[in-house]
């Protein structure tokens, strides 16, 4: 009996570590001093709801009011993970960590404009293909971009 359970512990010490579930990505939540502005000539904070999802085309082909009423019947099986960021607020830039799902194949957002009729609050791009690179969303007026940053790379790297 003594023999089974060394011989069950040894085998267990020497496994390897399993797949990680998530990968970790920077990404920068830039807005300028124009977002939002809305029956004043003042900027105002916003709220953006990020989306990691399997496949795309459930986002893209769903109008803003519905992914704001509904979003997770709307995206039904391609949504991985919802995320909604604190309040963004005007003339802002932050960096935060971005735990990213291994089934996740595109990271969209979801900006929640008052005037979301005038607005381009929504945007997707594909999942960097690699650890180094990171995500940009940047902000500006009734508009949101998404996007991959590949990092930047000294002439000395290319010999």
């Amino acid at each position: 009996m003594l023999s089974t359970a060394l011989f069950v512990l040894s085998i267990t010490a020497c496994s390897s570590d399993p797949v990680p579930v998530t990968t970790a990505y920077s990404m920068t939540v830039n807005a300028d001093d124009t977002i939002n502005k809305y029956q004043s000539d003042s900027a105002n904070p916003v709220v953006v709801r990020l989306y990691q999802l399997a496949s795309k085309e459930s986002f893209e082909q769903s109008s803003f009011i519905t992914l704001y009423n509904s979003d997770l019947q709307a995206l039904g099986s391609s949504l991985v993970v919802k995320q909604v960021l604190p309040s963004v607020m005007p003339d802002s830039n932050q960096t935060i960590s971005l735990d990213i799902n291994k089934n996740t194949q595109y990271i969209a957002a979801l900006v929640e404009y008052a005037n979301y009729r005038e607005s381009n609050g929504k945007a997707v791009t594909a999942v960097p293909t690699d650890g180094e690179s990171s995500i940009a969303l940047r902000l500006s007026g009734l508009n949101v971009e998404l996007d991959i940053v590949a990092p930047e790379s000294s002439w000395w790297q290319i010999f």
